[in-house]
């Protein structure tokens, strides 16, 4: 049978829901029952084998559950994890604060940068938290999941933290995304439970936190470390390349936007890229136009712009566009937008997609887009 093999069981409880140990339970005549399954248990306090439960195969009319010592280990843990917070006058938790409210998904920032580094914290959740509930239901948009444990605060849902105990089953995605304080403990024995309990909590391999970042902590006065250019594809047919922002705004999208590319603006971008087989060349706004405009049209919007027009005529000296059809007039970018003679420069299309998808490979490049 499946239990003579089994770890052994040093834990039931009263018909009280009191969780007692087998020490404990020696001394008191009140009949044990299994955490799990409910079934009556047998005190082993012989003189060879350390003291243990054992389950009374006696009842085998009573109504019970299968009981492995897995599914005996995840019903304990639960009830010790309860009756740890319950009795507890403190429980520190240890993390690591970070610095800017956007620092866990910061795709700018570089290893050396202040806001890269976390600053390690601790708080007492028992000055946050009072009380302990077993086998919540939590309701998060359209969804309802079961935690194995909540630790809340009804005058302050918002510190509410979930309890989740990983014996063979980690935390199911659908509680990870949902944007929920959650710790993750995972246990194998009796031990690894005791161990959590005696000792402050600090995120392991065994303990996990996900939806854990305290911002009401941040410092969001911290000011934004990289700055940035935007190049704008709006839904008019006009583009815009000089748009400066910071990586802490550059998420904020302009309400007529189709199309947005950003790229750092600091001393870097001074740079120089180069293609196969061609000298580097400066980068310039001008060019991060002529990049956009191609890309948005790579994309799939029908962009007609004089810039990328067979018919265009750019006076590099006077910085002045004009068209081959109508030498006599000044020429705006968007002039093409009406104009019936506009035709595609192919070759001039694909060699600034060809640019930008090789400035992209060497460069951080974050692209946002309607479609």
């Amino acid at each position: 049978m499946e239990y003579k093999n089994r770890m052994e069981q040093h834990y039931a409880i009263f018909k009280s829901g009191e969780l007692i140990h087998i020490r404990e339970a020696n001394k008191s005549n009140e009949d044990c029952f299994c955490p799990h399954c409910g079934r009556r248990m047998l005190k082993r306090c012989g003189n060879i084998r350390t003291w243990h439960f054992a389950h009374d195969y006696r009842y085998e009319n009573e109504i019970h559950m299968e009981c492995s010592y897995e599914s005996y280990l995840h019903a304990f843990a639960k009830l010790r994890f309860k009756q740890w917070f319950n009795n507890s006058d403190s429980i520190i938790l240890h993390y690591q604060q970070p610095i800017c409210e956007f620092a866990n998904d910061c795709i700018w920032r570089k290893s050396e940068d202040k806001c890269s580094k976390g600053v390690n914290k601790s708080i007492d959740l028992k000055k946050r938290l009072s009380l302990c509930t077993l086998e919540k239901t939590i309701s998060v948009d359209n969804h309802r999941f079961r935690a194995d444990l909540l630790w809340s605060n009804p005058k302050n849902p918002n510190n509410d933290i979930l309890v989740e105990i990983k014996v063979t089953h980690e935390c199911s995605q659908e509680k990870k995304e949902s944007n929920k304080r959650i710790i993750e403990f995972e246990v194998h024995s009796e031990e690894d439970v005791e161990n959590i309990v005696t000792n402050d909590i600090s995120e392991s391999e065994t303990v996990r936190f996900y939806g854990f970042n305290p911002t009401y902590f941040i410092n969001e006065s911290v000011s934004a470390r990289h700055s940035l250019l935007k190049f704008i594809y709006y839904n008019s047919g006009k583009a815009f390349a000089r748009s400066e922002c910071n990586c802490k705004s550059f998420r904020k999208r302009s309400d007529n936007a189709l199309l947005e590319i950003t790229i750092k603006n600091d001393s870097n971008h001074s740079q120089n890229f180069s293609l196969p087989e061609q000298q580097s060349t400066p980068f310039s706004y001008g060019r991060l136009y002529n990049w956009g405009l191609a890309f948005a049209k790579s994309s799939g919007y029908n962009v007609k712009n004089c810039y990328l027009c067979s018919h265009r005529q750019y006076d590099f000296e006077n910085d002045k566009l004009s068209c081959k059809l109508k030498l006599d007039k000044p020429c705006k970018s968007t002039d093409a937008i009406p104009c019936s003679m506009y035709v595609l420069d192919e070759d001039y299309y694909h060699k600034n997609l060809e640019e930008f998808n090789q400035f992209s490979q060497d460069n951080v490049v974050n692209i946002w887009s309607k479609i």
